[in-house]
């Protein structure tokens, strides 16, 4: 039960970083280049990682790791792991085109 609440609070800090990371990373370049800012810079990498963050931190709050996402001893990923490789890989290509449109049709090149 103890290692269940864990998870589910580790999921829960997760998720936190994740706003920090897309407050600053994502919605200031936006809110910037909606105010008309002569250049707008964000780092396309950080959407990967507010991907990762979003997706392993729902995970775990919601699951609290019960089905697991690795096999400890293979080092290998689970079916529920791979899973949440392709929703973070697709979450993530989706959210820098998403951002990468969004501020071409606002005029950044």
């Amino acid at each position: 039960m103890f290692a269940e609440m864990k998870y589910r609070l580790g999921g829960l800090l997760v998720l936190l970083v994740g706003a920090v990371v897309g407050w600053s990373a994502i919605w200031q370049p936006l809110h910037q280049a909606q105010l008309g800012a002569d250049t707008v810079a964000w780092m396309p990498r950080i959407v990967v990682l507010l991907a990762v963050c979003v997706v392993f931190g729902l995970y775990f709050l919601v699951t609290g790791n019960r089905y697991p996402y690795r096999d400890a001893e293979r080092s290998t990923l689970t079916t529920a792991g791979w899973i949440l490789f392709a929703i973070t890989a697709a979450a993530g290509l989706g959210g820098f085109f998403w951002m990468d449109m969004t501020l071409k049709s606002l005029g950044y090149n």
